[in-house]
């Protein structure tokens, strides 16, 4: 049985993005095993996420950005929005990837290795993790391939599930300059909220996204319907080639991940509660997160549990709110999110989204929703907890 320093089970985003990290600082000399059972050698990703200009270290691979986006809501309600300081900016799985893996490369000290990992456990010696290529022990395992509990009745858990295409038309329908963020035009079916996203590349080419917010998943035929609906009805396209599709699955949940201070095993990831569970968002929450995890290892260590604080209590409670309202169908989502775009400025919203705003704008972006839903969402989530 091999030792190592550190392994990161899983090699998605959040555990190549542990590892970028870790590469760039003095942990570049520890002994890092990465398990994956697969080669990221296929773009089965889109990232999309808004960000001010600050300089990142993932710069060289954004795809495509802009300072506006389009958005259409409930009631006929249409805007170009205006981000400010931020920009929406794309990757594409296989660009984050590849970036990623040729830094590591370079690095004698990290080993990949591609295989099912079958069990995952701490003991008094370090992280032990058991794969169908043998054992494995380090002083930390960093753990992004064990699913979140999605059972528990305490908790609001919904799924945000996807199909998109990258398609090419013989003509130019697409506005290579502003993509459409959110598309509330299409139907709306059962509980949870439906909509559709553009990310144009140039005039005749895009990729078109059919996304759903719901406790179940549809028929695979239900996704190419809505998509084909869709490009027809709304934008127009009835001839076009799709040349890539992207399905994926995304927990949205306020599950608190089960992590003892004395575990050799850290959760990281969606398996970590890193996507925002109000929405689904999760690439800039995983740089955030894993950063601050080096700086750990760096200052103490050893990772430890975010401290909960009040503030970080409350900015929860809303993304359970909105997660119990629309479970519960308190009230249409499309009108929900409608309301949040058309009344309050765009670069506060963000910022609330990303729960670096005051209190203040918490209590004006929320005076937009509606109270009464919200608040008996509110009550039925905090009562169910305790």
């Amino acid at each position: 049985m091999k030792r190592y320093d550190y392994i990161i089970a899983g090699g998605g985003l959040a555990g190549l993005s542990l590892a970028y990290y870790m590469n760039q600082s003095v942990l570049r000399n520890k002994n890092i095993l990465i398990i994956d059972k697969d080669g990221k050698d296929k773009n089965d990703r889109t990232w999309c996420f808004w960000e001010t200009d600050v300089k990142s270290p993932f710069d060289p691979i954004i795809f495509r950005k802009w300072p506006e986006v389009y958005f259409y809501g409930s009631g006929g309600f249409e805007k170009k929005l205006d981000l400010g300081d931020y920009a929406y900016k794309w990757i594409r799985g296989i660009d984050f990837y590849d970036f990623v893996k040729t830094d590591l490369a370079a690095n004698p000290n990290i080993t990949f290795l591609h295989t099912h990992i079958e069990r995952l456990t701490s003991t008094a010696d370090g992280g032990f993790v058991i794969t169908e290529a043998g054992q494995f022990i380090a002083d930390y395992v960093f753990d992004s391939v064990t699913p979140l509990r999605l059972d528990n009745e305490k908790r609001e858990n919904m799924l945000q599930h996807f199909k998109g295409w990258e398609i090419t038309t013989p003509q130019p329908v697409f506005d290579p300059n502003v993509p459409i963020m959110m598309d509330y035009r299409v139907a709306q079916a059962g509980l949870g909220v439906r909509f559709s996203y553009v990310l144009p590349i140039d005039e005749k080419r895009a990729f078109v996204e059919y996304t759903v917010f719901s406790d179940k998943l549809l028929a695979p035929a239900d996704y190419d319907r809505e998509l084909h609906t869709y490009l027809r009805d709304i934008l127009g396209v009835e001839d076009f080639t799709i040349h890539h599709e992207e399905f994926g699955v995304i927990p949205m949940t306020d599950e608190v991940p089960e992590t003892s201070r004395d575990s050799q095993v850290i959760r990281i990831g969606t398996s970590g509660g890193y996507v925002k569970a109000s929405s689904g968002y999760a690439f800039k929450r995983t740089q955030w997160f894993t950063q601050d995890l080096v700086r750990q290892l760096l200052t103490a260590g050893k990772p430890s549990p975010p401290k909960e604080t009040l503030r970080s209590w409350f900015k929860r409670l809303l993304d359970s709110t909105l997660l119990n309202v629309l479970l519960n169908e308190r009230h249409s989502g499309k009108d929900i999110f409608t309301r949040l775009y058309r009344k309050s400025p765009t670069p506060v919203l963000l910022a609330f989204l990303d729960g670096k705003n005051s209190l203040w704008d918490d209590l004006r972006i929320m005076s937009t929703v509606p109270l009464w839903a919200f608040t008996k969402g509110m009550v039925h989530t905090l009562i169910k907890r305790f």
